[in-house]
């Protein structure tokens, strides 16, 4: 496994595959008033052209109830999915996340074949591909892969994604052993870390140990925070109520201090410049479809 130490910011976007590193400056602590311009900062430390699209395609959408997401919601349902996102840059691309296979959902109507193809041609071909937490939906999809092998190489986990992983993981069907974990990159930082140009890890553990963000600024200077599943609708942002503890409590519960934390930096950051995407939100990943921030379906093209 590759380690990567906390105090140095490592080039991981590199067709050769091979690291370099330089200093990073002086770090904040995590999530406070100081976080988002320190990795702005960071987010300029890898030279080379910035990515110029978010693009995202949403496997197995479904409804639940707004109670089931949010604390005290109501009995009205809300359309959910599951995103996985294409980093764009001129040449070639990031996965963020990699959603799962039809065996974790025998018995859905929405789950596409096609959408499961193409999601899987963007793991198997991307420079680099990142997990915002371990939990099945964002992860079986670089365990269980059709070109698993190819996968692996380019796939950087965090160690306590690993950890979570080898010892208790959400869903059986997703353990790997020593052996295995050995075959992806593995990267340890604190509080955040630069990948590519443009893209900075934050760490963010709270719904789950391995929990990152991540952070991307687009050429057009339009950022985008994927947040992962601090919250599982963006009502729990903008009403800064967290998930039912009844349902999170069922895969090991959470770390709730740490969530509100991450919840009122989330609000307190968004804006016309940054757009916070939640995992989940189907609904609102649509409205960013139609204002532009994020682009629908994955391009191939300039691999």
């Amino acid at each position: 496994m590759v380690h990567i130490q906390t105090t140095r910011a490592c080039v991981l976007f590199a067709a050769v595959g091979a690291l370099s590193c330089q200093a990073l400056p002086a770090q904040t602590a995590s999530f406070s008033g100081d976080l988002l311009p320190a990795v702005r900062r960071a987010a300029a430390l890898i030279p080379g052209d910035p990515p110029t699209a978010l693009r995202v395609v949403s496997l197995n959408p479904f409804r639940w109830a707004l109670s089931e997401v949010v604390e005290g919601g109501s009995a009205d349902t809300v359309t959910a999915a599951y995103p996985v996102f294409q980093i764009r840059f001129p040449h070639g691309w990031i996965v963020v996340d990699a959603a799962l296979d039809r065996d974790f959902v025998p018995d859905s109507k929405t789950f596409s074949d096609a959408d499961y193809r193409q999601i899987q041609v963007a793991l198997r071909d991307a420079r680099l591909v990142v997990v915002t937490h371990e939990h099945h939906d964002h992860v079986a999809g670089v365990i269980r892969s059709p070109y698993l092998a190819q996968v692996q190489q380019h796939t950087l986990l965090t160690r306590a994604q690993v950890q979570t992983l080898l010892t208790y993981p959400n869903d059986p069907r997703i353990k790997i052993d020593s052996v295995v974990a050995a075959r992806y990159l593995t990267i340890d930082y604190d509080p955040f870390v630069p990948i590519a140009p443009g893209v900075v890890l934050i760490k963010a553990a709270g719904h789950s140990p391995g929990s990152q963000m991540i952070y991307v600024r687009l050429a057009s200077g339009q950022e985008v925070i994927l947040a992962g599943d601090v919250a599982w609708n963006m009502s729990g942002i903008e009403t800064q109520r967290q998930k039912p503890d009844s349902i999170t409590r069922g895969f090991g519960g959470e770390d709730r201090e740490a969530l509100a934390r991450q919840l009122r930096w989330l609000r307190d950051i968004s804006g016309p410049r940054t757009t916070v995407v939640v995992s989940h939100d189907d609904a609102w990943i649509r409205t960013l479809i139609s204002r532009g921030v994020l682009l629908s379906g994955f391009d191939f093209k300039n691999r």
